[in-house]
């Protein structure tokens, strides 16, 4: 199989978005990651996708299998929560070997995968909740510290709890040692298509989708059209670029500020 790919990136905004393409000991490694800070320090997001890259840059050389990427994330966790307290970066990406795809994610970036079929699936669940307890004892160790300008208290523990359940990067790179990658392996198929996306391009054109599976057109119509109209990695940054246009300048509907930053993959059988 072959993987025809092309990076979409505009990352003028905060400057704290990264996509990468690494090549493997056995393949290739596309890696897409979306930064966030609360800006309390002098380390921001910016400074933990960063360092991501430049560690994938180094290492992704010694990547045989998807243990050893997971290993490498993990130690990629283990220095980024030290740049910064609050500062942190949502990650996902896909580890490529012959016509097998391992499929990794913490955080809030998107993989969605069309099937030859033309169904779109979204590959991995999204990280968007903590658990009560898990929450509410993460937030009584932050009482006495300043979030945002606010001191947290016994008084409003609480409401810093429910921010953590309902925030996108509770499990993202470098938020914390404790860290979880969601992962899934499967088989790639001639006609199948897969983008990496940052919420950037996905928030604006996609209801929220919190479990993997099947995503409804209704509910993505616009990024169906992209993908499944789209013969080519190419023919697909072009159509998110004018579809991006079109919302903002022809039907002058405003779209979050931010960042947005994705890879498409068009999957061809060799010839």
């Amino acid at each position: 199989m072959e993987i025809d790919w092309k990076e979409f990136s505009d990352n003028t905004r905060k400057g704290e978005d990264m996509w990468g393409h690494y090549t493997t000991a056995t393949g290739e490694l596309f890696v897409v990651a979306d930064g966030a800070s609360t800006h309390q320090g002098e380390k921001t997001g910016k400074d933990v996708v960063n360092y991501i890259d430049e560690r994938l840059k180094q290492d992704a050389n010694k990547v045989e299998r998807s243990r050893h990427l997971k290993e490498l994330i993990h130690s990629i966790n283990d220095e980024s929560v030290k740049i910064n307290e609050g500062a942190y970066a949502a990650i996902a990406g896909i580890l490529y070997k012959g016509n097998s795809l391992f499929a990794f994610g913490a955080g809030d970036v998107s993989i969605l995968a069309r099937k030859p079929s033309g169904k779109i699936i979204q590959v991995l669940p999204l990280d968007l909740f903590m658990q009560k307890d898990v929450a509410e004892s993460t937030a009584m160790d932050e009482i006495g510290s300043v979030v945002d300008g606010k001191e947290i208290t016994e008084e409003n523990y609480i409401q810093r709890a429910e921010q953590y359940m309902n925030h996108g990067l509770s499990n993202a790179v470098g938020i914390g040692e404790t860290f979880y990658l969601n992962e899934q392996s499967f088989y790639t198929k001639d006609g199948a298509a897969i983008l990496i996306a940052t919420d950037g391009i996905t928030d604006p054109f996609m209801i929220p989708h919190k479990k993997a599976g099947k995503v409804l057109k209704e509910n993505a119509e616009k990024l169906y059209d992209v993908i499944n109209l789209s013969n080519s990695a190419e023919e697909a940054v072009n159509a998110l670029n004018d579809l991006l246009w079109d919302t903002q300048v022809k039907e002058k509907k405003k779209i979050k500020a931010d960042d947005r930053t994705g890879i498409f993959l068009y999957m061809h059988e060799q010839d």
